[in-house]
């Protein structure tokens, strides 16, 4: 096993006050993990990286490797929720907003000379939404699309309004923000959404908290039709190799939804949130239960001491379990994962206070707009 510390992110250190920045230095949290031997060879491997994100401790995280070696890199967002990567950049879901970001690789010599980036990721547009609860995001031929759970409905980013309803499931009578079946999860299917997860087909305020531990269901956005029922609190569905693949997160499981249910592949020791494929791997997050509100009855409460917070590494063609990283402080609940392809090194620009967005430039190539040189790295 491996195993690193970093400092956390400037942003998300609790002030304190009288103290000097070198007494907030010394107490400033840490980000402790360590890993599998084999999962930066995995990572090395494939020629990948991965973006989790953590609500509880507001920050989105890079994961990279290098042969043998892992490395964390995060950047504060306050309530970082769910993340989508697509060819042109990524989106990412915060409390109040729903932030794209583009690729920009051409920066990386520019502004970083001395880092190895090969792909660099900018704030360029947001869309403040309010508290909607977004969940998962997505590109719905290349619009912005959010699960609100807040509204148990899915949305489309609109630049006049808070947000636009695109669809809600047949059994939610009203629009309002009462979070009536905590609807969370969202697969992609060509450019559409085409299954949704939720946490109960309730149609009250927070209906769905009295029947969490089996009363989940993944719907056919499409046919609007309920087409499992039984499950316990799940999240993510993935469409991956024509399977419609979701986490039984209440039991640890990950599987299949298929016309015979919900067809579990291997049990693993923490709550399921954020899923991702790349070649024969899954890619999960595994969360700690830190409160009883959300989380007390499920089938997994009775193992919660030994449950874990971690990105495990599964083989889907075998269904064996063949590496992780855990999280030792600091992180305790993750949202989502991402797979980002054949990028070993990003940088993602972020928002701290000496950070990079307010002193990168990206300007359009000269004879599109005004002519002028980018300015000179200070």
């Amino acid at each position: 096993m491996s195993n690193e510390s970093i400092p956390a992110p400037e942003e998300l250190q609790p002030p304190v006050e009288g103290q000097t920045a070198e007494e907030k230095q010394e107490t400033a949290p840490v980000w402790d993990f360590d890993y599998s031997l084999s999962f930066p060879i995995i990572l090395d491997k494939l020629g990948i990286s991965l973006a989790v994100t953590t609500y509880q401790a507001g920050s989105l995280c890079l994961i990279t490797a290098k042969g043998e070696d892992a490395k964390l890199d995060t950047r504060g967002f306050r309530k970082a929720m769910g993340c989508y990567i697509h060819p042109q950049g990524m989106l990412l879901a915060t409390q109040h907003q729903v932030i794209a970001f583009s690729k920009a690789a051409h920066l990386a010599q520019r502004y970083y000379p001395d880092e190895n980036y090969d792909e660099v990721y900018i704030p360029q547009m947001s869309f403040y939404t309010g508290d909607i609860a977004a969940h998962d995001v997505a590109l719905m031929n290349g619009q912005p699309i959010a699960v609100s759970s807040n509204f148990s409905c899915l949305v489309a980013m609109n630049p006049e309004y808070s947000f636009t309803p695109i669809w809600k499931p047949h059994f939610v009578s009203a629009l309002a923000c009462e979070d009536r079946c905590h609807l969370n999860g969202m697969a992609i299917e060509n450019g559409m959404p085409r299954y949704v997860t939720a946490l109960g087909s309730t149609d009250s305020e927070g209906a769905w908290r009295e029947n969490k531990a089996s009363g989940g269901i993944v719907m056919d956005v499409k046919a609007n039709q309920i087409i499992c029922r039984g499950l316990s609190m799940p999240h993510s569905p993935r469409i991956y190799n024509q399977d419609l693949w979701i986490l039984n997160s209440g039991t640890g499981e990950l599987g299949i939804v298929n016309s015979l249910g919900f067809q579990s592949m291997i049990y693993l020791p923490g709550f399921l949130r954020g899923l991702a494929f790349y070649g024969p791997y899954a890619f999960i997050g595994l969360s700690k239960i830190r409160e009883k509100r959300t989380f007390g009855g499920l089938p997994i409460e009775e193992k919660a001491q030994a449950l874990r917070c971690t990105i495990e590494v599964v083989n889907i063609e075998t269904g064996l379990w063949e590496g992780n990283l855990e999280f030792h402080k600091s992180i305790e609940e993750l949202y989502d994962v991402q797979v980002i392809p054949k990028v070993r090194n990003p940088k993602v620009v972020g928002y701290e206070q000496k950070g990079d967005i307010q002193r990168l430039f990206d300007l359009p190539p000269q004879g599109q707009g005004t002519k002028a040189p980018l300015p000179r790295k200070r």
